[in-house]
């Protein structure tokens, strides 16, 4: 009985391998093979280009960031770069230019600095709060709002008795100086499709496409 069993044993080990060597010389075995390698692969390249990325933001330099949506209109700064020394005061437009088609209401809500680098200067002293300097595209600045602690900036103006705006000209001018050495962005909340943030409108429909933000560099005296 004994014998018997190795018998089967035997004749069993020999069909497993003979199926596997079977299986190992066949075209599915191959294709395996390369599936496997193919993902090993792919997962090894996905890891290295996460890595590859991550050292490129480490080292890059600041870049200017473009935000572009559907539209016309764009809002942009100028300049979009410089490099000033701590206790400088300088000047940054808000420039508008909405193409070949009018607008009646702009909104920037909210711009963003930082307030541990950068100071923005009153404008308007005569009244309360801090006030950034408005240009002349529309009639009736309807905000004019700087918030200190936060950095941020809120500026609007609209149409009065029906007139709008074509072109290109100067929105607002803020004037800041330096306080500490460092890298400050200047930056729109802009989102497309969103009509709470920063806008450029004709007749109650945005009109805004892009958005330029803008970088300075404050270096030591």
């Amino acid at each position: 009985m004994p014998e018997t069993n190795n018998k089967k044993a035997v004749n069993k080990n020999s069909n497993e391998l003979a199926w596997y060597n079977k299986w190992h010389d066949s075209r599915h075995h191959v294709l395996t093979h390369w599936l496997i390698l193919a993902v090993i692969v792919v997962f090894a390249w996905a890891l290295l280009y996460n890595k590859i990325n991550d050292w490129i933001s480490i080292f890059s330099e600041p870049e200017i960031q473009v935000r572009i949506s559907q539209g016309q209109a764009n809002l942009s700064l100028d300049p979009q770069q410089a490099t000033v020394t701590v206790g400088d005061i300088f000047s940054v437009d808000v420039v508008l230019d909405t193409g070949d088609k009018p607008v009646d209401g702009v909104d920037i809500y909210s711009m963003h600095y930082d307030p541990s680098i950068l100071q923005v200067l009153d404008d308007n002293p005569a009244k309360a709060g801090k006030q950034i300097l408005s240009g002349k595209i529309l009639e009736i600045n309807a905000a004019n709002i700087v918030e200190e602690k936060t950095g941020s900036i809120k500026f609007a103006q609209v149409s009065d008795f029906g007139t709008n705006f074509t072109g290109r000209g100067i929105l607002a001018t803020i004037h800041f100086k330096a306080l500490n050495p460092g890298t400050a962005y200047l930056k729109f909340d802009f989102t497309k499709g969103s009509t709470i943030d920063s806008n450029a409108a004709y007749r109650g429909k945005d009109q805004l496409s892009r958005v330029v933000d803008a970088i300075f560099t404050v270096n030591s005296k």
